[in-house]
């Protein structure tokens, strides 16, 4: 894991308050490789007629599932998130609409707990649902945010005391108590360059890349002139 700290803006000045003080903005970066996979899988079948159309997706569906259930796969959670029937209308010139067919599908939401089998889970449900399987999304993140999410508020915070001690100091003046703590902060993926994660050479090669935790916070300090 590692921990970077970018340099924040800083504002020195009077407040609303009576006396000096001083405003700094502190951030805080903690980074680490992903330890949880998030896929959104869908199953999704044509047909002419809509029960022909539901019962194949429920089909596919079911053999997704039980790709997903067996013994070789890694410990994960799934739950369903959709389930759509529509009717395909088509248009033609000087004419009124046309059902040409029914769109059956169903939408999964997996989480990994080990990315590095994310290769491996993804050739089982392929397999599995064939041309009726898609796969809508992929996103890393942590099993434990709110921990990250500490560090990254401990860097962003001993950023913004730091360098209110030092502009403290250029002043001339000591550094007093807290008057004002504004809090901001967010989590976004940063890819990193790594090896690629393979199940086997026909395997999807999954990039874990690296997750960041951001942390910014905004603190005014009274500060205090030489007597």
């Amino acid at each position: 894991m590692n921990t970077s700290i970018p340099g924040p803006s800083v504002a020195v000045g009077p407040s609303a308050a009576p006396g000096p003080s001083v405003t700094v903005t502190g951030s805080g970066t903690v980074s680490a490789p992903p330890d949880r996979l998030h896929l959104r899988i869908e199953v999704e079948v044509r047909r002419p007629t809509a029960p022909h159309a539901y019962l194949r997706a429920a089909d596919a569906a079911s053999r997704v599932l039980d790709a997903l259930d067996a013994d070789q796969m890694p410990p994960l959670k799934r739950s369903t998130r959709q389930i759509g029937l529509r009717a395909e209308i088509v248009w033609a010139d000087n004419q009124e609409q046309r059902v040409s067919g029914y769109v059956a599908s169903q939408e999964l939401a997996v989480t990994i707990d080990d990315p590095s089998s994310a290769s491996a889970v993804l050739d089982a449900v392929v397999h599995a649902g064939g041309d009726d399987v898609r796969i809508n999304s992929l996103a890393f993140g942590f099993s434990d945010p709110a921990a990250r999410a500490r560090l990254a508020q401990e860097a962003a915070w001993q950023d913004a005391r730091e360098r209110a001690l030092q502009w403290a100091q250029l002043a001339g003046c000591t550094l007093g108590e807290v008057e004002e703590v504004t809090e901001g902060g967010g989590t976004a993926p940063a890819p990193v360059a790594r090896h690629a994660v393979l199940a086997a050479d026909q395997s999807m090669p999954i990039e874990p890349g690296e997750a960041e935790v951001v942390s910014t916070v905004t603190v005014r300090w009274r500060i205090v002139p030489p007597e």
